[in-house]
């Protein structure tokens, strides 16, 4: 399929990559309507609070089904397009957080470094909420060598249920959220971490790899028709990303795909 935006590794991204990246999040955190950061960044939690985990959306009550990696998919997708919109040559990339670099270092160096004029990806802007003054981001990064292990994700790709998946997935995720502290620890707050679409992209990968291992329509046949709100998506346009207009690039792949 042509014209197939690839994800990459952000570590491996080109400097004419990198720099597309940030200027697409500098010009949608310049921005205060609806192309804006705050306004993408608040669908996941304050003040939309549409994002699924662990069987609920948002803070509602406890549902049968949970839309956690096909939800977040959707979320990807509609928030890379409106990256697009600022720079066409623009796309999310993945934080390997299993990755020696990693391991050795904590966070990736493209969203922790200072540099003239400001880094978009160290932090962004956050709205007001309830008695708090809007503000940057901030975290508070634990030991690099507490993060997930390449063993970790390969043993998620031995599972055969899409719903053991999603389950031992969101263990992995909610760790790492933990992990970088501060705000990415706090569901409200966490979108508005420009790291937070990395940690994403990553466990879309890893799904996007299971899926290559376990199937495409590896999922029970009643989630199909859900939708995926607020986007104009339900579970079954998300699961092939070639539908969607994107692939992860090859190289440097950690997680094996074949048997």
């Amino acid at each position: 399929m042509p014209n197939l935006t690839i994800r990459n590794e952000v570590s491996l991204l080109s400097p004419d990559d990198l720099a597309a990246l940030r200027d697409a999040y500098s010009k949608m955190q310049a921005r205060s309507d609806n192309q804006g950061w705050i306004y993408w960044n608040s669908i996941h939690g304050f003040d939309q609070y549409k994002c699924w985990h662990h069987g609920r959306e948002g803070f509602g009550s406890q549902k049968p089904y949970n839309l956690f990696l096909p939800w977040h998919r959707a979320y990807l997708l509609n928030f890379e397009n409106a990256m697009k919109d600022q720079n066409g040559g623009a796309a999310l990339s993945w934080w390997d957080w299993t990755s020696d670099e990693s391991h050795a270092n904590g966070l990736p160096q493209a969203f922790s470094e200072n540099i003239a004029g400001g880094n978009p990806l160290q932090s962004g802007p956050m709205p007001a909420m309830g008695n708090d003054p809007a503000r940057q981001t901030e975290r508070t990064p634990g030991d690099p060598g507490e993060l997930p292990t390449t063993d970790d994700v390969n043993q998620l790709m031995t599972l055969t249920s899409f719903l053991d998946l999603t389950s031992q997935i969101e263990n992995i995720h909610d760790g790492v959220h933990g992990w970088v502290g501060g705000d990415m620890g706090i569901v409200a707050q966490a979108a508005f971490d420009p790291i937070f679409w990395a940690h994403h992209t990553m466990i879309d990968r890893i799904w996007y790899l299971w899926q290559l291992r376990q199937g495409s329509n590896n999922i029970p046949q009643e989630y199909l028709d859900k939708p995926l709100e607020p986007f104009s998506l339900k579970v079954s346009d998300v699961l092939d990303i070639s539908n969607l207009g994107y692939t992860y690039a090859t190289t440097a792949v950690t997680v094996p795909v074949g048997g």
